[in-house]
This record gives C-alpha cells, sequence and structure tokens, in this order.
C-alpha cells in the first residue's frame, strides 16, 4: 500500500493539525486539480488532497476517505475484470512519474492502482 487518500476542506489547517500530532507533512502544492501534502505519522501514510483527480467521474462528500492507493506491478493486468471510473493516466510529482487508474470497490470506495513509470 502506498498511502491512504483523504479529502479536507482547509489542507493548511490539516497539515497545521498531523504537524501538533508528531506528523512528517511535506509543504502543501498545487498538483492537477487542486493542492495535495503528504503525511507520515508512523508507518501510517496519508495524501491529503483538497480535489480528488477523479471527482468528476464519482459523486464525492465536501471532506473524507477517497480511496487506498496500491501499487502494482502491472497496472493494464490489473485493470483487468474491473470497471474503470477514472484512468489510465500518467501524473508526475515529488512521488515521481506513475501510471495510475480508479475502479470502484464494494463498500462505496474506489481502490486505486498504480504502476511506478520513474522515480
Amino acid at each position: 500500500m502506498a498511502n491512504l487518500a483523504v479529502k479536507v476542506a482547509d489542507l493548511d489547517a490539516a497539515c497545521a493539525w498531523y504537524r501538533r500530532a508528531g506528523a512528517e507533512v511535506t509543504e502543501p502544492i498545487d498538483w492537477e486539480n487542486g493542492r495535495r501534502a503528504d503525511v507520515t505519522l508512523g508507518w501510517l501514510r496519508l495524501t491529503l488532497f483538497t480535489k480528488a483527480i477523479y471527482e468528476d467521474a464519482a459523486d464525492l462528500p465536501a471532506e473524507g476517505f477517497l480511496h487506498p492507493a496500491l501499487f502494482v506491478e502491472d497496472l493494464d493486468a490489473e485493470l483487468h475484470g474491473h470497471e474503470v471510473l477514472w484512468g489510465p493516466t500518467v501524473v508526475s510529482g515529488p512521488f515521481g512519474t506513475r501510471r495510475i487508474a480508479f475502479v470502484e470497490a464494494p463498500g462505496a470506495i474506489r481502490l486505486e492502482f498504480m504502476e511506478q513509470l520513474a522515480p
């Protein structure tokens, strides 16, 4: 597992909260269609977003849990048999370059599958 994605309305306030809780938090950056920051609290890795990259393809709350992000070796093979909600597409950021896609999962959640293309 790479991280858990969480949508927050106030990214700066959320970053401050996690810092007070003892987490390592990256400085927020503009990314894709919103802003993001990464949080490491012990073994837990969260990515905080102001807007999900797939926001236009799913009915999402204003805040809350978005999805777990899972590394895969072969994105096309992983997507076989799933109905893809969004993607696949290539994205880049402080994490390098990845090819990602999202699928709907039971329990009204989404899963992100991502294939690392470059560091």
